[in-house]
């Protein structure tokens, strides 16, 4: 995902460009991997000491639900809005200042914009906190191990806490039998 910026830097600010992309990413970290081309629409418009880039895109990613802990494959959509800062100035070849902080976007010397980097945060921003390979997942038994949305288990259910009751009730949707209060 990298783009030559160097007309679009010599034009008035206020100008922009469109690009579909169709990529392989690959790995977004250590432990997720893309199952398809990133695809979507970018639009850089030129603001003068920066580029503004406006993302919209999507890929699937396989994951590990957090309940039965099987692999699943997920759509994964998402938008970003950036600048990228030009390092080098287009008409002398001198270098520029670039805001001092952290996190920012650079064009490179060559004035080519490299999306990489900001696709795969914005990326890992997307990614649910908990995956789950459907709403209804039933999990693993906690005593066995056993695959929940495969088969039932022969376990024993686990005594709970008395004290947990009124939470129970709550998330059967019923309400909770309540002692006498004096």
């Amino acid at each position: 995902m990298r783009f030559n910026v160097a007309q679009l830097l010599k034009e008035p600010v206020g100008s922009s460009r469109r690009y579909v992309i169709n990529e392989d990413i690959g790995r977004i970290n250590d432990e997720v991997s893309t199952t398809r081309h990133l695809t979507g629409a970018v639009k850089p418009t030129n603001l003068g000491n920066a580029i503004l880039v406006q993302a919209d895109v999507e890929t699937e990613v396989e994951l590990i639900c957090s309940r039965c802990l099987e692999p699943f494959r997920q759509s994964l959509v998402f938008h970003f809005e950036e600048e990228y800062y030009s390092t080098i100035d287009i008409y002398t070849g001198l270098p520029k200042e670039i805001p001092d902080e952290d996190g920012v976007f650079t064009i490179g010397e060559d004035h080519v914009l490299d999306l990489s980097e900001a696709v795969r945060q914005y990326a890992l921003v997307a990614l649910p906190m908990a995956p789950l390979c459907r709403p209804e997942c039933a999990g693993l038994c906690p005593q066995c191990g056993q695959n929940l949305n495969i088969r039932r288990c022969l376990c024993q259910p686990i005594e709970v806490d008395p004290r947990w009751e009124a939470l129970r009730a709550l998330v059967e949707g019923r309400e909770a039998e309540r002692p006498d209060q004096e």
